[in-house]
């Protein structure tokens, strides 16, 4: 069931037409942004925090974070989707992050229906790699901040 949809019935004593309608959706996300490494060889490569908060307002999401403590500068940022919260995927947009080992991360972007659904679902995750871990540094899955 999708947050925010409403079900409209519409028709006449010999039948009804049902029709769906998913009216903007709003929310806010949060998440911590955490060490990964992804072999035991890059565990010491690896290092750093920050957060990462995150705003759907219809399909336009904005992100904005920061971070230090990184073992050698960030080379890039990017938003990704895995197959379910803490497994790592795909990129699909690139996000401006701080060249250093401390700084901001943040990006705008039109999410299509299904990077809606994968947001709303958990699977969209911050990744930003450094010189010494280019596969990854510090990740933080988008998950929705509940009133």
């Amino acid at each position: 069931m999708m947050s925010g949809a409403r079900l409209i019935a519409v028709g006449g004593c010999l039948g009804c037409s049902l029709t769906f309608s998913s009216p903007g959706l709003a929310a806010d996300f949060y998440s911590t942004l955490d060490p990964a490494p992804m072999t035991m060889a890059t565990r010491g490569m690896v290092a750093g925090t920050g957060s990462v908060t995150a705003n759907l307002t219809g399909d336009e999401l904005t992100i904005q974070g920061s971070f230090s403590g990184l073992a050698s500068p960030a080379t890039k940022a990017q938003l990704r989707s895995g197959s379910m919260t803490g497994v790592p995927g795909d990129a699909f947009a690139d996000l401006t992050v701080t060249p250093s080992d401390s700084g901001t991360v943040s990006g705008s972007l039109t999410l299509d229906p299904a990077h809606q659904k994968a947001l709303l679902a958990g699977v969209l995750y911050v990744q930003i790699d450094s010189v010494k871990a280019p596969d990854g540094t510090l990740r933080a899955w988008l998950l929705r901040r509940e009133p």
